[in-house]
């Protein structure tokens, strides 16, 4: 019992001097730098440009009026509330002087016009006009594009998300789509998935950098200070590398912790909570190879970042035991991060890793790379440090 108070204190110990005031003030500061960067914007401009917040509107009203999925009743009516908005737009045409102007007296008479880049100047100022003024323009391009959606769905529901042929197991899975009807669910990617996609790899980004930073001066301190060959002298000193990977890894924690907590509750004021119970298998988007609503893979991509945060505390730890200056550890570390790096901006890592255009055995075999090996080389340094001798 002693013996675990006094292991207890040394990582509590271990723990200060990780958080030690000027570092928490500059891991503020490094935080605010990355979140207006790479986060905030797809926070503050969700849903960002035209038809992007039409989508989003539309779908919103959608799962309102509707419920979670489409059945065909529900799409008659769909497409009854599509003919009565061009009802409403060619009733405003008709009601503006520009109209008098033209031969022009229906939304889709403009629209063919626009398309054969054949309007006139008064054309198209009625054409700005349904797109700025009234809006009603963007309103019944959604709709057409969500129509559009649906009506291949059952066709060729995911297929244009592969690249090349198919492999069996994708086509099964997008069989079984479309035989459970799970395709008809309503959960727009494009601008809701997409948008969690990109602030989820931005977030996840963010913590490491800031693990990194707290992590990294672990044992350069030791190092500066003289105090390694002290260390060696005694049994206790000799088993002091695992407590500080203790400390190490249990800092991290706390710091994904809270930066999840901050981020993701950012995250949640872009409106979404409607689209939660939603199955992410949608007509409106692409099939992923579980069957999991939005509020699911939100809680598996939160998962998939503490491993990837405890994991990167192993990494620092490590580099940070085997370097003696901050060179060497940048340079130690340096590739491993950007490995990282290029492995999320290949959508290799967190929640479009799940879509069914990437293998789910190189999905695994990432992460149990990831896992093991930090996990390996922190038990050899934990191997040697009982054997090293005093130089």
């Amino acid at each position: 019992m002693k013996g675990m108070n006094r292991d207890l204190r040394i990582i509590w110990q271990e723990m200060k001097k990780i958080f030690r005031p000027i570092m928490l003030i500059m891991l503020v500061l490094i935080n605010l730098l990355m979140y207006y960067i790479f986060i905030d914007f797809d926070i503050s401009y969700f849903a960002n440009g035209r038809p992007a917040k039409d989508y989003y509107e539309i779908s919103s009203e959608m799962i309102e009026d509707y419920g979670r999925k489409l059945d065909e009743k529900e799409y008659d009516d769909f497409k009854q509330a599509y003919q009565e908005a061009l009802d409403r737009a060619d009733a405003y045409i008709q009601k503006l002087d520009e109209a008098q102007q033209t031969d022009v007296a229906s939304y889709a008479e403009l629209v063919e016009l626009n398309n054969k880049n054949d309007l006139s100047s008064p054309e198209r100022q009625l054409y700005d006009k349904l797109f700025s003024e009234k809006e009603i323009g963007w309103e019944i391009q959604t709709r057409e594009g969500i129509m559009e959606d649906m009506d291949s769905a059952g066709t060729d529901f995911g297929y244009g998300y592969i690249s090349g042929k198919p492999s069996e197991r994708q086509e099964a899975r997008i069989n079984d789509l479309l035989e459970d009807e799970s395709f008809r669910s309503i959960f727009p990617a494009y601008p809701v998935g997409d948008n969690f996609h990109s602030i989820s790899q931005n977030i996840c980004l963010t913590i490491l950098v800031s693990i990194l930073f707290m992590i990294l001066p672990i044992t350069i301190r030791d190092y500066k200070n003289r105090m390694i060959d002290l260390q060696y002298t005694s049994r206790a000193g000799r088993k002091l590398f695992i407590k500080k990977a203790a400390a190490g890894v249990l800092s991290a924690f706390i710091i994904a912790t809270v930066l999840l907590c901050v981020y993701y509750g950012l995250y949640f004021t872009n409106n979404i909570t409607i689209f939660l119970n939603s199955d992410i298998n949608s007509f409106l988007g692409y099939p992923y190879w579980y069957n999991l609503t939005f509020w699911q893979l939100i809680l598996i991509v939160i998962g998939l970042t503490y491993i990837l945060a405890l994991s990167t505390a192993l990494c620092a730890i490590f580099i940070s035991s085997i370097s003696k200056n901050f060179i060497s550890v940048i340079g130690l570390q340096f590739p491993i991060f950007a490995c990282v790096c290029w492995l999320l901006a290949q959508r290799m890592l967190l929640g479009n890793a799940l879509a069914i255009d990437h293998p789910q055995p190189q999905f695994f075999f990432t992460y149990g790379v990831i896992i093991i090996l930090p996990a390996v080389a922190i038990l050899w340094k934990k191997q040697r440090e009982q054997q090293r001798d005093i130089l």
